[in-house]
């Protein structure tokens, strides 16, 4: 059973939640911590594992030169100017210590390149999932912490607008538990939550919802029955390029773990179900979902050849190609009309395209329909042509994968009330935090947020 009292509760075992269960532990805190799914990790382990680190030793043995002035500037225009300004400073502040923390929690990075703009290669990679592992096997001896899964938290209890407790569901058993210093929400979005999302996105009632299976917005439904204020709700988009893995079928929902393939930034192009292109395939992944959901029954396809399937690798999920053909999720054809015909596009439609995207490359160096000059906007890779067998088609769609807005915070990751109030003792990190990423986000600053927030909300928890 679970004690009736503890100083810190921490709700939710994603990124953010172990790292803020981990630093209040640091701080001397007794910590529950809590998840309500069998497993750790939620959309934390689904995603590519990209995080977006500035002035690394990395990124210096490279001779790469970056900054907080340019992460800064980077972090406010993919947002569209919409971010709060202080949260983006606590990020700038924060993640040089944070990358350094996690890397003493057992977290090895590898430098990659972002796809989204800004040309500077600044997303440090890890194994898919495995942030999350390693910081659970230092939780896991860390004689501070309790870590229970099967545990839900239902409601708030709060005492004149102070939370001093948390009504849970353990296995199945109601169980109060009164808090003597926090509590930590680390519930992710509501990705899986259908009436959240007609809410505050109708508009994106037909696209594919994925993210972690427990992200139904529990966090965000208590915090409100609190009074918490809620930001960004507006700006909901949804991610190009989930799997459409029963396509051609009337119903082309994805299967429960469907991936997310970006093949278009190692050169892909994208076809319609007419067999047309229809954009500028280097635009950020955001952008794109705009694009694809105008496209007869919001499918796409990502055409490429054996070039840029000799890119695949299995550490990253995103570009993993490989592995998606060997589950069928790709398929492929020795030449491109008998791929066309496997894609139900109109006869000749897919080679007329890729024989024009080809030509205008030979002829000019450029995609003359849609200014296209790079596989990712600010990479200085050329574009290749679709022009070597064997040829490969991804069918693919729309994705709710995360929702990046909710719950207003200060720097100190408080909760805030309706009037900008503290709520006191009640801290957010993750996900569930509004106001940070504004419009949009850059390539991993979501993963790397999440561990920025859950440390300062974890300290902030304990009492420091």
């Amino acid at each position: 059973m679970i004690s009736n009292s503890t100083e810190v509760l921490v709700c939710g075992s994603g990124l953010a939640g172990h790292c803020a269960a981990l630093r209040a532990a640091e701080c001397g805190a007794e910590v529950l911590f809590v998840e309500k799914t069998d497993s750790c990790g939620g959309s934390s382990v689904q995603a590519g594992g990209g995080f977006a680190f500035a002035g690394t030793d990395l990124q210096a043995a490279r001779g790469i030169a970056d900054g907080a002035d340019q992460l800064r500037r980077d972090l406010t225009e993919a947002g569209g100017g919409k971010g709060d300004s202080a949260l983006i400073e606590t990020y700038v502040t924060n993640q040089l210590e944070t990358y350094e923390w996690l890397r003493a929690n057992g977290v090895e990075f590898s430098l990659g390149t972002s796809s989204t703009p800004g040309a500077v290669s600044r997303v440090h990679g890890t194994r898919q999932g495995a942030a999350v592992a390693s910081l659970h096997d230092r939780l896991r001896r860390n004689n501070r912490i309790r870590y229970v899964t099967r545990t839900a938290v239902r409601r708030l209890i709060t005492d004149e607008g102070a939370i001093v407790g948390a009504s849970l569901n353990f296995d199945g058993v109601a169980t109060d538990v009164a808090i003597r210093k926090g509590v930590v929400l680390a519930t992710g979005g509501f990705s899986r939550n259908a009436r959240l999302l007609e809410t505050y996105a109708p508009e994106l009632s037909a696209a594919f919802r994925l993210g972690g299976t427990g992200n139904t917005g529990d966090g965000l439904l208590m915090a409100s029955r609190v009074g918490a204020g809620q930001t960004d709700m507006g700006y909901i988009t949804a991610t190009f390029g989930v799997a459409a893995s029963r396509y051609p079928a009337p119903e082309q929902g994805p299967d429960e773990d469907a991936v997310l393939l970006f093949a278009i930034y190692r050169g892909a192009i994208m076809l319609n179900r007419k067999g047309i292109r229809f954009t500028d395939e280097s635009m950020n992944y955001k952008s794109l979902s705009a694009q694809c959901a105008a496209q007869p029954d919001g499918i796409a396809f990502q055409i490429f050849d054996a070039k840029v399937m000799a890119q695949s690798t299995s550490s990253s999920s995103i570009n993993d190609y490989e592995g998606a053909l060997k589950r069928g999720l790709i398929r492929s054809a020795p030449d491109l009309d008998q791929l066309g015909r496997m894609m139900e596009l109109p006869d000749g439609a897919l080679r007329h395209t890729v024989l024009k995207y080809n030509r205008d490359l030979l002829d000019c160096g450029f995609d003359r329909d849609f200014g296209r000059r790079a596989p990712a906007y600010g990479s200085a890779t050329p574009l290749l042509g679709v022009d070597t067998p064997p040829f490969y088609a991804f069918p693919c769609a729309n994705a709710v994968t995360a929702t990046y807005c909710g719950l207003t915070v200060n720097s100190r990751m408080e909760v805030l009330d309706v009037f900008d109030e503290k709520i006191q003792g009640l801290f957010a990190a993750g996900e569930i935090l509004g106001g940070f990423h504004g419009r949009s986000y850059l390539s991993g600053s979501a993963l790397a947020k999440a561990a920025i927030s859950g440390r300062i909300a974890g300290r902030s928890a304990a009492g420091h």
